[in-house]
């Protein structure tokens, strides 16, 4: 059997509105189905099937009543695929792990370099934020967020967009992952201290120093990943968290 006609002709203008939509601001309304349909000359049909096409790559959202609009790109759709990779066995959370120490120890490098009074502030108050969450039998919740938005600021800092592109599908999977899993955090006295000391490293503008506690935190991380996902529970991390920030 040939291939449905009308799917070529949906996926051209997928094509077509993609190119238009990469230059547009997140939240800008795109013509109605109508009114599409008559600028390039085709049924509302393809109009349609090309609009699925879009939200299927994260371009754009849809609305009944409201029609197109082009979407904030947050990266859930990779998300999705790393966690594709790991419910079919083509990738473990050790090796998710390994792609973020690859990452984010040269992110830190840059960072340390390039950080603005912003990004440092940022940092600390996020530092702070996981030092109340520690200290809070219930804070399991708010310490995972502070978590994950330390290494987005520092993805941030290293003044390369690129890098806040590849985390944060990383850190989405991640905050489900652990959001379910009993285990996290391990050992939450060593994450704030280990934050503590790349805020400073970056703050000092110090690469070397940087790489070595980013790297220090992300292999402890490693070798406690058996835990992350099952095991102790946020009372038991919490009390020995407590107990090692001692």
């Amino acid at each position: 059997m040939g291939e449905d006609p009308r799917s070529r002709l949906s996926e051209r203008l997928a094509d077509t509105l993609q190119n238009e939509i990469v230059g547009l601001p997140p939240g800008e309304r795109l013509p109605t189905e109508a009114e599409l349909a008559g600028r390039f000359g085709v049924s509302r049909t393809v109009v349609r099937e090309a609009a699925r096409l879009l939200v299927q790559r994260g371009l754009v959202t849809v609305k009944p009543g409201r029609g197109m609009a082009v979407a904030e790109f947050d990266g859930r759709f990779i998300a999705d695929q790393y966690g594709l990779l790991l419910r079919r066995s083509e990738g473990s959370f050790e090796q998710l792990l390994e792609l973020r120490l690859v990452l984010e120890v040269e992110m830190a490098v840059f960072a340390a370099a390039r950080r603005t009074d912003e990004h440092l502030a940022e940092l600390e108050q996020t530092n702070h934020t996981l030092a109340a969450a520690l200290e809070s039998a219930d804070g399991h919740g708010r310490f995972l967020e502070a978590d994950l938005r330390f290494h987005e600021i520092v993805a941030r800092a290293s003044g390369n967009p690129f890098f806040s592109l590849v985390m944060r599908p990383v850190n989405g999977f991640l905050r489900e992952a652990y959001a379910s899993g009993p285990g996290y955090p391990s050992e939450g006295g060593h994450t704030l201290a280990e934050h503590r000391e790349i805020a400073v490293a970056i703050a000092a503008g110090d690469p070397s120093r940087a790489r070595f506690a980013t790297e220090n935190h992300l292999r402890r991380i490693m070798r406690h990943s058996e835990h992350l996902l099952s095991g102790l529970s946020w009372s038991d991390c919490h009390t020995n968290s407590a107990m090692s920030a001692d």
